[in-house]
């Protein structure tokens, strides 16, 4: 991912973990205040904006940044090394905290108690854990179960952009299924980046597709999935030579967006998820389908375009109406390029 796509990703996390922490840090400040009440909760307020903003910095731009070891660690590694960073952040955070507004009573000291510690670490592995539970899981995914969103099946109008890998049983055939397996897992991280860096949602992965979405509004204006999709495709033409160095070939995609109604709700019982199912989805599916038949690399459909500007750089050039497999009545299409 890019410098300027983390900074991007980063700041919105940056300001809404700062104010939780600035909110969490008053908290604490004012039950450990004894009678200086105002100066505890305004030392905590601080410390806490202090802290949540050097960790969730630290997280953006080096512990978690992609290609650092700690972003490859296994689960429970990476959650533990990482408590023990925040850790001591939160040391030199409540440091700071006091050295900037001391206790009426504590004649220029710095004290740091046990209770202080373990309420940091114990606060900072949930919070972590959380993280990491939400990163497995998806975007949003962790939340919506937690609030019950989807217990009931809703219907919800939205955008979808499937990217396929070119030449993937090829690449699979020469390299192995091991290299194959890291190739798709970089693959898989560089098409994200920019994916999420237009309020994208990563859905899933199918074999080597990549399934985003987005709610139809935060899709269309202004037009973000078409320039998820180009940013894609032009960081994936930027590292060409870098693919080519680990793996001794270029990876190069396909990519089909269209947009309409789905049913999204929970799904299973032993394991869960929130699934997104309806004619839209298997459209889409067609419409990668119809990029291998043309050999077009982005095909979108009129049913998105209509709804849309599109932005000043990509081109779109009418295919006519096309029989897409499994469906009974032809679909407007329309070829997508870099002007």
């Amino acid at each position: 991912m890019a410098i300027d796509d983390r900074i991007r990703l980063a700041l919105p996390r940056i300001l809404s973990l700062t104010v939780i922490g600035a909110v969490a840090g008053a908290a604490y400040g004012y039950a450990t205040a004894g009678g200086a009440i105002p100066t505890g909760i305004a030392r905590g307020t601080l410390t806490g904006a202090l802290i949540a903003s050097i960790i969730v910095s630290l997280d953006m731009f080096f512990l978690l940044a992609p290609g650092t070891p700690l972003a490859r660690a296994p689960f429970l590694l990476s959650v533990g090394l990482r408590s023990l960073v925040y850790l001591a952040v939160f040391l030199a955070g409540i440091a700071a905290g006091q050295w900037l507004l001391p206790h009426p009573d504590s004649k220029g000291t710095i004290n740091i108690s046990r209770d202080d510690i373990l309420f940091c670490f114990a606060v900072m592995f949930v919070i972590t854990f959380l993280l990491e539970v939400n990163s497995l899981l998806g975007q949003n995914v962790l939340l919506n179960f937690i609030t019950g969103r989807y217990h009931r099946p809703r219907v919800e109008q939205r955008v979808f952009l499937i990217i396929d890998m070119k030449n993937s049983t090829a690449a699979a055939e020469r390299l192995g299924e091991v290299d194959f397996h890291r190739l798709l897992n970089r693959l898989i991280g560089d098409l994200s980046g920019a994916i999420v860096a237009h309020k994208g949602e990563i859905h899933k992965y199918v074999g080597d597709e990549l399934i985003a979405t987005w709610p139809l509004a935060a899709g269309l204006k202004p037009a973000r999935c078409l320039l998820a999709c180009f940013d894609a495709i032009a960081r994936m033409a930027a590292l060409g030579p870098s693919y080519e160095r680990e793996f001794g070939l270029r990876a190069e995609v396909r990519a089909a967006l269209h947009c309409g109604p789905v049913v999204v709700g929970e799904m299973g019982s032993f394991k869960k998820e929130i699934a997104l199912s309806g004619d839209t989805v298997n459209t889409t599916a067609r419409l990668v389908d119809a990029c291998r038949e043309t050999g077009e690399p982005v095909i979108a459909s009129a049913a998105l375009l209509e709804q849309l500007v599109v932005p000043t750089g990509i081109a779109a050039r009418a295919l006519g109406p096309i029989r897409l497999h499994g469906k009974k009545s032809a679909v407007e299409l329309f070829a997508l390029q870099a002007a």
